[in-house]
């Protein structure tokens, strides 16, 4: 696992799991120390989806919104075709349509537990995603 002040990073099972912890934010400076460990942590040998867990109900910074968009063209064109977002209601439906990359198949979850499951499996069924929170 790499921590950082503003996020935790690991892989999983041949998932990337990134959380953003409670009060996360991220400056541009932070958004690309994220992409810097992110195009490392994305060896096409090693993930095949990505979980992005968001605690946090700050709203996203540009820098953040940026960093997300950049990080998923970086993960596809490293062979991830799957991402499984866990938040909030609203973090759920925005983190889906900033990762709205072609070639990407996003689903959003209310459990931690069931976006692996799903990333772990790519015929699995999205049961928990989008139910109300």
């Amino acid at each position: 696992m790499e921590p950082s002040e503003r996020w935790l990073l690991r892989v999983e099972d041949e998932v990337l799991v990134v959380e953003f912890p409670h009060g996360t934010g991220l400056s541009p400076a932070d958004g690309e120390a994220l992409l810097d460990r992110w195009r490392t942590a994305t060896d096409p040998d090693a993930i095949d989806a990505v979980v992005i867990v968001v605690r946090t109900s700050r709203p996203c910074s540009d820098a953040g919104r940026r960093a997300l968009r950049e990080s998923a063209q970086i993960a596809v064109a490293r062979g991830v075709d799957r991402f499984a977002v866990v938040g909030q209601r609203s973090k759920r439906r925005f983190l889906k349509r900033t990762i709205d990359v072609e070639g990407v198949d996003t689903e959003a979850f209310n459990d931690d537990d069931a976006a692996m499951r799903w990333a772990q499996s790519p015929f699995a069924v999205a049961s928990s995603a989008e139910r109300p929170s």
